[in-house]
């Protein structure tokens, strides 16, 4: 790929500045003439490698935002680039910035540095509750990190530090090909010379499929997801239905066909949605364990009812005596030991004997409690209503 510099079929006795160091424009209309047959040049350099892939036509839309800052960054028409920290114009030899994330903002290197040093040493305020180490853009604020202050001057794609002054180049540019990788990770890099702005869209032609993979096209790299507006044929996850939607990005919604499904443990029918077919009716399983003495005391389930919880391993009401052998609808008789289950307070534990059955709902240990003001102090059961 030619350089920036071999590009241009100028005279090498006649340079072309395209953006010349005084602060004036141009003095007559032969000048202005010159500069824009320059700036076409200049443009012309850049974009060949692109237009050609494009196969010779040039995509305006796409070239368009990189146009304007290729008419700024050379002068064109007089017009030139301001900074809009110090509000000083931008000179072919100043080193510079750009918000390569955001807003691609042409700015000097010194003034960026002073701002993100300032801004990124601010105080916590009254909102927030520590202070923060990032600065942001002056311009679009997008925040950057402490470790991404700029320290060199660097051309526009990164590639070059300290690029030179060169008349016959895009001023802060290394004249060489851009090479980033393209928005949205398709592997392709971007082939303009190094310039201001985002990068455009990919220009290579691939072959693509559409979103449900019915057809087959040979599109712009960029283009390259796409509908074919048919009928999207692919199974939903019920396994019986197939998708009623058109050629879609993303998994299928669900299944809403109409039909008379039975809850899981069959004994209720209901008109639902082939997508919640699966549920529920709420009512006691009343089955049969597998002891053939007790009944299920779960609700709808599907399967089988399993074990009987009180076969094998049995033990007194409060759990410290072990008894084997005993049958499942056999009572276990107490231990006689102290209950000692925590009670609803959470902090005592039960004093009675072993018991069957739940435990006093209000413990009656007598505890000190103080008032909400805490100047006078009661013995009180630890449940008792507050004083």
């Amino acid at each position: 790929m030619a350089t920036g510099a071999t590009a241009l079929s100028s005279s090498p006795a006649n340079p072309i500045s395209f953006l010349p160091d005084s602060d004036t424009g141009s003095s007559s209309g032969t000048d202005d003439a010159g500069g824009n047959s320059s700036a076409s040049a200049l443009e012309d350099s850049i974009f060949a490698a692109y237009i050609q892939t494009c196969g010779g036509r040039s995509p305006s839309r796409d070239l368009v935002k990189i146009r304007s800052f290729l008419s700024a960054a050379s002068g064109r028409g007089g017009h030139f680039v301001a900074c809009l920290i110090c509000l000083e114009r931008i000179r072919p030899s100043d080193p510079v910035w750009t918000c390569s994330s955001g807003c691609h903002v042409l700015l000097h290197l010194l003034c960026i540095q002073n701002w993100a040093n300032q801004t990124s040493y601010r105080p916590a305020s009254s909102s927030s509750l520590k202070s923060s180490s990032d600065w942001h853009c002056p311009k679009c604020r997008l925040s950057y990190s402490q470790t991404l202050i700029p320290r060199s001057y660097r051309c526009f794609c990164g590639k070059l530090e300290d690029p030179p002054c060169d008349p016959w180049i895009l001023p802060h540019s290394c004249g060489e090909v851009c090479g980033r990788p393209l928005f949205g990770n398709c592997g392709h890099e971007c082939l303009l010379l190094c310039h201001p702005g985002a990068c455009p869209p990919c220009p290579k032609l691939i072959t693509a499929r559409c979103f449900c993979g019915s057809q087959e096209d040979l599109l712009r790299c960029t283009h390259k997801h796409f509908s074919c507006n048919q009928l999207c044929p692919r199974l939903l996850p019920c396994h019986t239905h197939s998708c009623t939607e058109r050629c879609h990005d993303g998994p299928c919604p669900p299944c809403q066909v109409k039909g008379l499904y039975k809850c899981v443990c069959g004994k209720t029918e209901e008109e639902r949605v082939c997508a919640d077919r699966d549920f529920r009716c709420g009512r006691p399983c009343s089955g049969g364990l597998l002891c053939g003495k007790h009944k299920c005391n779960r609700g709808c389930h599907s399967g089988p009812c399993g074990d009987c919880p009180l076969q094998g391993r049995r033990t007194c009401p409060c759990g410290k005596k072990e008894f084997k052998g005993v049958s499942c609808d056999a009572d276990v008789p107490t231990c006689g030991s102290t209950c000692e289950k925590k009670l609803g307070c959470g902090l005592h534990r039960c004093p009675e004997r072993c018991h069957r059955g739940f435990c006093a709902e209000t413990c009656r240990t007598v505890v000190l409690k103080a008032c909400r003001c805490g100047s006078l102090k009661k013995e009180v059961w630890c449940l008792a209503v507050k004083i």
